[in-house]
């Protein structure tokens, strides 16, 4: 009975949104699929969307909701965290998050990240890779600004350098904050078990030691500069700390 009230719950989290022009069709038809029942078809269809390069909160969120009809929950989970990320349906990602994290009959244990690993995914999350480089730009620029009217303005010469020091400092600061956000997204992304179980291994080798088991839902930082040289394999870090090696059909990455 709660697996029937959870599955009705998700289901209402159905979001009609908007595509671009030439998508609205498609989408529309997908999510009337989806309103009757057709699960796997409003699949193919809102995937179908996503492969000719359109993207929206909408579409990952419904794909979400077919994949928890079709109880695949460790894909629903990856298009609700996809859909996370777009404002829109920040709110009914998370609420659906929350149901689908609690139907996994394994939880993973979570490590907590570094103070200054936080700090820098709250920029990245909140405030955005360019807006922390714009506002560096500023802060320089007001920095010099201050300088040179500091040699002009002597009665404010005192008062200006102030301003110029901390502009400066302050734009240094939010440049290296940018350029390890810009590292970050670069090197690393997420990944999401899709599978009900699979082995992690220490190197990226079948008959390696099995280090830890993944199970449906986990959720993992992938390493894609240490996994671009090893076909078929994702070096990963599990929310518990550990590090090894998995097969990259068990997961889906963004």
């Amino acid at each position: 009975m709660k697996r029937y009230i959870f599955l009705i719950a998700v289901f209402c989290l159905l979001v009609p949104g908007s595509m671009a022009f030439a998508q609205q069709p498609l989408f529309d038809e997908a999510n009337s699929l989806l309103s009757e029942g057709n699960y796997q078809q409003a699949v193919n269809m809102y995937q179908s969307i996503a492969d000719d390069g359109y993207e929206s909160g909408a579409l990952w969120q419904n794909l979400g909701v077919a994949y928890t009809r079709l109880d695949s929950l460790g894909k629903a989970k990856y298009y609700f965290l996809k859909a996370e990320k777009f404002s829109e349906t920040e709110q009914q990602a998370e609420t659906a998050l929350q149901f689908i994290n609690n139907q996994f009959p394994r939880q993973s244990a979570v490590l907590p990240a570094l103070p200054w690993i936080r700090f820098i995914n709250f920029l990245s999350e909140n405030i955005g890779l360019k807006a922390i480089a714009f506002a560096a730009l500023f802060f320089l620029y007001l920095g010099i600004a201050s300088k040179i009217g500091a040699w002009f303005r002597f009665d404010f010469k005192k008062t200006l350098n102030y301003v110029s020091y901390g502009s400066i400092i302050f734009s240094v600061v939010l440049l290296i904050c940018s350029i390890v956000i810009q590292y970050q997204q670069n090197r690393y992304s997420t990944g999401v078990m899709i599978d009900r179980e699979a082995p992690v291994y220490q190197r990226p080798e079948d008959n390696s030691t099995v280090i830890s088991t993944a199970y449906e839902g986990y959720k993992m930082q992938v390493d894609k500069t240490e996994s671009e040289n090893q076909q078929s394999w994702k070096y990963i870090r599990l929310e518990n700390g550990m590090y090894g090696w998995i097969r990259d059909g068990h997961i889906m990455t963004f």
